[in-house]
């Protein structure tokens, strides 16, 4: 296999195990990036990951940490605009 193949596989493994410790909605896990990891990649092997194990978990990212957590995580997108 490739570096390239093993890190995928490295990734989905890491993020499997994270999914398999969420057993609340209280809980919150925070996976930290490393400087290597690129955000949009990471994005993509934690979407990948949830619609295969746990479709009802939620995601959110901010900085260089991803969020995961089967009940709603603030700071989505449902913010009001600024007033100018």
């Amino acid at each position: 296999m490739s570096p390239r193949q093993l890190a995928a596989l490295q990734r989905e493994d890491e993020i499997r195990k994270a999914l398999g410790r969420l057993r609340s909605d209280e809980d919150i896990l925070a996976i930290d990036l490393d400087p290597a990891e690129k955000i949009p990649t990471m994005r993509a092997a934690v979407k990948r990951a949830i619609a295969a194990h746990k479709p009802e978990t939620n995601m959110a990212i901010r900085g260089r940490t991803i969020y995961i957590s089967t009940a709603k995580l603030p700071g989505g997108r449902g913010r009001k605009p600024k007033k100018a």
